[in-house]
């Protein structure tokens, strides 16, 4: 078996690609790019000036583009999509998955975002963002995507096939044929398997599974993350109070919320209050410290000042102090 070799990004590769940029070179910027992994491109971006970034992104193909875009680091995805006008990326958003899309048009400006949605071509796509702008983000409903593949239960194998084609052409991966009634009420679900091993005049009402895990549009994320998490989901119907279907959910939507949680945690272990990254400067860290820092200061000198009134008692006992490094760890449990 062989594996594809780690994409590396050296010194060498990203001076050579900014003289690339430098004298236009584009036959070498996109041989150079060709076959890499957007997510590997993504940190190759993330390693240039945001207009140097820009021509790169600019030569490749849309849906690449769009992919690389979703995968960039927040704090150089908004200086970098500063540099597009709307209609620059618009063309770029429209393909993207519609959760992905809304993430991107939540951190620029209310007016930007108007003018980029007004200049997406694609209606279906336009629609999706609307739809999901409607949202709060810390729901299922601002967490899912539109895009699914769906089947009515009256139709019969070969109509669903021809379906799930033209349906597939805006999904990236493919968990579940999820199966509706007519007024896109979801019904159950059927697997490709079902689909493959039935005869071409089989009704999808007779194969399907009625039993489904679902989660409706105004559930917190970690109602979404103890449900898939429980049930071991790889993807979540989301159903609206009508309960009809109006997205998924996939793991990889669950993970990011997740590790955002994650690092929420850890970075309020560390005394961090404010939304820092690791790699941000020494300053911007110790100043979001500092509340906790001087709450820790003031502790310490009001724990001296109460141990000073028992100075006696320890000069009697010197084995007392050993104990005070317990009762203080005790205490931080």
């Amino acid at each position: 078996m062989e594996f594809a070799t780690p994409f590396e990004i050296t010194k060498d590769f990203v001076q050579r690609l900014e003289r690339a940029v430098e004298e236009q070179d584009e036959r070498f910027i996109i041989e150079s790019l060709r076959g890499v992994e957007p997510a590997d491109v993504s940190l190759v971006l993330e390693e240039l000036d945001s207009d140097e970034s820009k021509y790169i992104l600019m030569l490749l193909d849309q849906e690449l583009a769009a992919e690389i875009l979703s995968n960039l680091d927040e704090d150089v995805l908004l200086p970098f999509v500063a540099e597009f006008s709307a209609k620059e990326l618009a063309g770029i958003v429209q393909e993207m998955e519609s959760d992905d899309a809304v993430d991107l048009l939540l951190e620029i400006s209310n007016q930007m975002r108007d003018e980029v949605i007004a200049h997406i071509n694609d209606e279906e796509a336009q629609n999706n963002i609307i739809d999901l702008l409607r949202y709060d983000e810390d729901t299922a409903g601002g967490l899912m995507a539109k895009e699914l593949i769906k089947a009515n239960y009256k139709w019969n194998v070969v109509q669903t096939i021809e379906a799930i084609r033209q349906q597939a052409e805006d999904v990236e991966k493919i968990y579940s044929i999820y199966v509706v009634d007519d007024f896109d009420r979801l019904l159950g679900r059927v697997s490709l398997k079902e689909m493959l091993l039935a005869k071409d005049q089989t009704k999808v009402g007779d194969i399907y599974v009625p039993e489904i895990n679902t989660i409706s549009t105004d559930s917190s994320q970690e109602e979404v993350v103890e449900v898939m998490q429980h049930y071991d989901l790889e993807a979540l119907p989301v159903v609206n109070a009508r309960g009809r279907l109006v997205g998924r959910i996939t793991i990889d939507d669950v993970i990011d919320v997740i590790t955002e949680a994650a690092e929420d945690e850890r970075n309020l272990m560390s005394g961090v209050s404010d939304n820092v990254e690791e790699d941000d400067s020494i300053w911007k860290l110790s100043r979001s410290r500092l509340p906790w820092l001087i709450i820790g200061m003031g502790g310490g000198m009001l724990a001296a000042k109460f141990i000073g009134n028992f100075e006696n008692d320890l000069a009697v006992i010197p084995a007392l102090a050993a104990f005070i490094p317990l009762i203080t760890a005790t205490g931080e449990m």
